[in-house]
């Protein structure tokens, strides 16, 4: 029997929710490292040359995650744009165009982009169950409409299988392989599959988990997932929102807790490594 503790179970039973964890990079740019490469840190990756480490790390300090990836053949992409199979000084000559704040001068690629993150070098979590789930994404993701990728780390290893998709930026984790025919539909009806959603990355934290609670609110009440959000109050120990949906009104106190937490496996033997405040649904009124 296999006795082992991850920090993904830990989580789970602490009762840590996902949703206020919708944080995102700016900008993304997905470079092609074969997966038996990576490392840690990933700028210094096996048979990376100095001159496309130097390039990433000009990218990163502009604002840009170059997160490694692994499941096709595009040597590098940013947004809608890829650029197709390139040497590796082209590689870092396209990295260092980005960071300039020029385009990757690539061609368009309208698929909706995937990341599950497989990064068994930064966690055990990733490993096994982002891989689990990345092979039921890859089974099952038409290829005209999604591309798929395995990344390196995107944070949140106890979310696993931590999941990013572009160009929304949109952050889900615990996604199971049994959930992932229902994440991938709600995707192609340009929906957030609400049961692994971190929130929008586009809000703050307590904006996120009362966005998300009213969305909830409409799907289960067969409403148009549209919300337009207003922040009445938010003060340390309590936040209100209004909600405004196509047929009714909501108004959503939450309050925070704190939850101890391992970002790590390793971490475990020596106790919690931090803490952290996630706002959670009081209360939600129609109005």
């Amino acid at each position: 029997m296999n006795s082992r503790i991850f920090c993904r179970d830990v989580c789970l039973d602490r009762g840590e929710p996902m949703v206020g964890a919708g944080a995102a990079a700016p900008r993304y740019a997905l470079l092609h490292w074969p997966r038996a490469k990576w490392r840690v840190p990933r700028h210094l990756s096996m048979g990376m040359p100095e001159s496309l480490t130097e390039a990433m790390l000009a990218a990163n300090v502009a604002g840009i995650n170059v997160t490694l990836v692994d499941g096709d053949e595009i040597a590098l992409s940013c947004g809608d744009e890829i650029l197709p199979r390139a040497s590796l000084p082209e590689v870092a000559a396209a990295l260092e165009r980005l960071a300039d704040g020029r385009g990757l001068g690539g061609r368009k690629d309208r698929r909706i982009t995937i990341l599950c993150c497989t990064d068994g070098k930064q966690d055990p979590c990733c490993a096994k169950f982002g891989n689990a789930t990345w092979k039921r994404l890859r089974d099952l993701a038409d290829p005209s409409v999604f591309r798929v990728l395995q990344s390196t780390h995107i944070g949140g290893c106890r979310f696993a299988a931590s999941l990013l998709v572009l160009r929304d930026r949109a952050r889900y984790g615990r996604l199971d392989p049994d959930q992932v025919a229902h994440f991938l539909a709600a995707l192609q009806r340009a929906e957030v599959y609400l049961p692994c959603y971190r929130g929008n990355p586009l809000l703050t934290g307590p904006a996120q988990v009362a966005e998300h609670a009213a969305l909830s609110h409409a799907r289960k009440t067969g409403q148009a997932a549209r919300v337009v959000l207003e922040e009445v109050r938010i003060a340390e120990t309590e936040a209100e929102f209004i909600a405004t949906l196509p047929e009714a009104r909501l108004k959503i106190r939450l309050t925070p807790d704190t939850f101890a937490v391992n970002t790590r496996c390793r971490t475990l033997e020596d106790g919690p490594d931090g803490s952290v405040t996630r706002w959670q649904v009081a209360a939600l009124e129609a109005l």
